[in-house]
């Protein structure tokens, strides 16, 4: 009898300590970060502090944007074996085949992911192929806003948002490329075949629309125009 309710105390304890273990597994990855590196078939993306991709947990799910569209989907970590997905998305073209290929890249690692590490408010998901993808925990301080500068051009570029769309083209002064925006800039009404040089400021926006990004831009300045 006395071994019987002994062995009926420990199952209970273990049981306890695995639901504690589970729950403090949860409060340490659940928050929001950006993506930092992100490592796929041999090729390795870095994105510094720039904040455009974003990861999003809270307890058993996970969410994010990964560069046209947000994501959304499942991940269980603590007493289990890591599992992320099957994640679903919104259905955004991605125009840009840098972009294109890096939500790929961040989708395929994800759905991938074997096993994590947090460390210093790191938190990397990897697999047994050398693939992962590293994330940094946002800053706190980050609603207050970032201010950026960047160069729009005359021109717009059909693009496929809800429906086809004009989409502003825009880059940091100095970067070869234009990039695709799906979004404008609080504030700013550009005139047709105008270029600008403008000074915004960035801001994250809490619990946007499953098809809007996490991001959004007010205007400062106009520091430049370019007929």
């Amino acid at each position: 009898m006395k071994k019987s309710m002994l062995r009926s105390t420990l199952m209970v304890g273990t049981l306890a300590l695995a639901m504690m273990s589970g729950a403090q597994a949860r409060s340490m990855l659940d928050g929001d970060y950006r993506v930092d590196r992100l490592v796929y078939d041999g090729s390795v993306q870095r994105f510094g502090d720039d904040g455009k991709l974003t990861v999003k947990i809270e307890g058993g799910h996970i969410s994010g944007f990964a560069g046209c569209n947000r994501f959304m989907g499942q991940i269980q970590y603590g007493v289990q074996p890591l599992k992320i997905g099957p994640l679903a998305s919104t259905m955004m073209a991605c125009i840009q085949n840098e972009t294109a290929t890096n939500e790929h890249a961040m989708h395929q690692v994800l759905n991938g992911a074997k096993s994590f590490s947090l460390a210093d408010g790191k938190l990397i998901f990897s697999n047994d192929a050398g693939n992962l993808i590293s994330l940094v925990r946002a800053d706190a301080a980050a609603p207050a806003g970032v201010e950026r500068v960047l160069e729009i051009s005359p021109e717009r570029k059909t693009c496929s948002g809800v429906g086809k769309m004009e989409c502003l083209q825009v880059r940091e002064p100095g970067a070869a490329d234009w990039q695709l925006m799906y979004f404008g800039i609080e504030g700013f009404e550009p005139q047709p075949g105008v270029g600008y040089v403008v000074k915004v400021r960035e801001e994250r926006v809490e619990n946007p629309p499953a098809d809007a990004p996490n991001r959004k831009l007010i205007l400062i300045e106009t520091l430049e125009t370019r007929r």
